[in-house]
């Protein structure tokens, strides 16, 4: 989150009229494009919208892993979701929504539990209004970055736990058992 918000003083305090971090625009398979896009931010509401997402969801599955693996985890979803993004969409892009809808993934898979009953459906209906957004394009919104960002986290959730770099005591117990057959997974007493 802080550096998120790092990113966005200096994007406003050093270039405010976007001259200069164009290149971090996702545009066109541009590596800097598909790297950076996930640190830039349209303005203070999106900025927000995203960190109180990051809080709400990121702070569970934070404690679930080692840092630098939650860190690598933010990096690739971001990465996986400009992907599905530019493969889908093409339009241009910014902003850690993609990667942060992936951390959403990676929070349904690991820390399932933490769920109200009224979470899943919920998730389920922000999916199908997602899908429908996307499939229409009647916004600018990145739909299909999110969607791609939210799948992306569940595969890698469901990875991590398998490769036990992330702790699934949280998660629901037939995911558990059927890690658990692939390979243990760690399990707090």
């Amino acid at each position: 989150m802080l550096l998120i918000a790092v990113c966005f003083a200096i994007q406003n305090g050093l270039d405010p009229g976007a001259h200069h971090l164009n290149v971090f625009v996702l545009e066109k398979w541009s590596f800097s494009g598909v790297i950076g896009h996930s640190w830039l931010q349209m303005n203070s509401l999106h900025l927000a919208e995203n960190l109180i997402t990051l809080f709400i969801f990121g702070r569970h599955v934070s404690v679930k892993m080692r840092k630098r693996v939650y860190l690598l985890a933010y990096i690739l979803l971001g990465i996986a979701a400009a992907i599905v993004h530019l493969l889908y969409d093409g339009r241009p892009a910014i902003g850690a929504s993609g990667a942060i809808m992936g951390i959403l993934g990676l929070h349904m898979v690991i820390c399932f539990n933490r769920f109200s009953r009224v979470g899943p459906w919920l998730i389920i209906s922000w999916l199908c209004v997602t899908l429908v957004a996307s499939v229409s394009q009647t916004t600018a919104i990145a739909h299909m970055e999110h969607l791609g960002g939210f799948l992306c986290g569940m595969l890698l959730g469901v990875f991590l736990m398998c490769i036990s770099a992330a702790n699934c005591d949280d998660t629901d117990p037939a995911l558990r058992r059927l890690v658990a057959r692939l390979r243990p997974c760690t399990v707090a007493a």
